[in-house]
């Protein structure tokens, strides 16, 4: 499987939902940057799925 490069601001990005260009299919998708504790949670879904 292929990977996309995503730099995170860990400042700015936080609890923010992004739509970016997928780098493999491209297609729309959903990058959710999400706090938990002193982790960062990152969530990428397909924007039409």
């Amino acid at each position: 499987m292929a990977a996309n490069d995503v730099e995170i601001d860990e400042v700015n990005d936080v609890g923010q939902v992004q739509v970016l260009d997928c780098q493999v299919c491209c297609q729309p998708i959903e990058l959710g940057v999400y706090q938990q504790g002193e982790d960062l949670n990152i969530i990428a879904e397909q924007e039409n799925g």
